[in-house]
């Protein structure tokens, strides 16, 4: 059995007076003279960057809420590829690996599959796109200062902030933190809570519940390259005032590698199907 470890009362008395200290910087340190336009011109930059990705193979893992899928992604400037290489944290029974390899193989043959794929990664993107182009219009945001060389906001909603499409009326509701890298003016962390129901539609269309959350998190990989690592939703709400429905997804992702700028869509297809990809143990994302 572990014993508990007394500290001196001097030791006690120093370490609580230098976060005291430590708390009191944080709630006063100045803050930036243009920090609004600092947030618009770093949303900015998050949408030039989805606008224009760098293209890198890497490894997703998605927590749904009837289990987890880890993939193989290879991305172009064409779309991404990808292919399911462990479900559940294992390696795919072989039904599983021959689903896999006849979606890959339809993808290779059947031009309208491959449009139809690359339009909703179109569309995915054009959703990201909306959400940060109203974000700084649609909360208002206070400096609360500074936190391991980033710069920490709270936000809440903006009253006078009137949502165009469905993708930025959980604005309405939503309160959080947002930290941003202040050099290279990039958004590093957001988390959202919703803290009130959110009605859209007048309300005959649909409603967003109190509770929900909304998280995501990007890293720098390469000088300058920023890259999203988590992605967390979970949201509950109701359709047409009668379907209830549940959106859960828990993204991460990890063992980014450069792609080729000279690949095509049809190469990083033929790549997935040539090969397993990353295939990593339970404990290697």
């Amino acid at each position: 059995m572990l014993k508990a470890v007394r500290f001196p009362a001097i030791v006690s008395l120093c370490l609580g007076l230098h976060l005291a200290l430590a708390a009191q910087a944080r709630r006063t340190a100045p803050a930036p003279a243009d920090y609004p336009e600092l947030i618009e011109r770093a949303a900015a930059r998050e949408i030039a960057a989805l606008q224009d990705p760098v293209p890198f193979e890497y490894t997703e893992r998605l927590n749904w809420t009837w289990g987890s899928e880890t993939r193989s992604v290879i991305e172009t400037p064409e779309g991404r590829a990808d292919r399911i290489v462990l479900f559940r944290d294992e390696p795919l029974a072989p039904d599983q690996q021959q689903k896999q390899t006849r979606r890959l193989e339809k993808l290779l043959r059947d031009h309208d599959a491959v449009k139809d794929e690359l339009h909703e990664q179109r569309s995915e993107t054009d959703r990201r796109i909306r959400m940060l182009k109203a974000l700084p219009k649609a909360l208002i945001f206070d400096f609360t200062g500074r936190e391991n060389g980033l710069l920490r906001f709270t936000f809440h909603p903006n009253p006078d902030f009137s949502p165009k499409d469905r993708e930025t009326q959980m604005y309405r509701g939503m309160e959080g933190e947002l930290w941003l890298e202040p050099v290279q003016e990039r958004i590093v962390r957001v988390e959202g809570r919703l803290v009130k129901d959110v009605s859209f539609g007048w309300g005959i269309l649909g409603r967003l519940n109190k509770g929900g959350i909304y998280r995501i998190a990007q890293t720098q990989i390469s000088h300058g390259t920023w890259r999203i690592t988590t992605l967390d939703v979970d949201v509950k709400g109701r359709l047409l005032l009668v379907n209830s429905f549940r959106v859960f997804r828990e993204e991460s992702n990890s063992h980014f590698r450069p792609t080729s700028s000279s690949m095509s869509y049809r190469e990083a297809v033929q790549s997935l199907l040539s090969t397993l990809g990353p295939v990593l143990g339970k404990e290697g994302h």
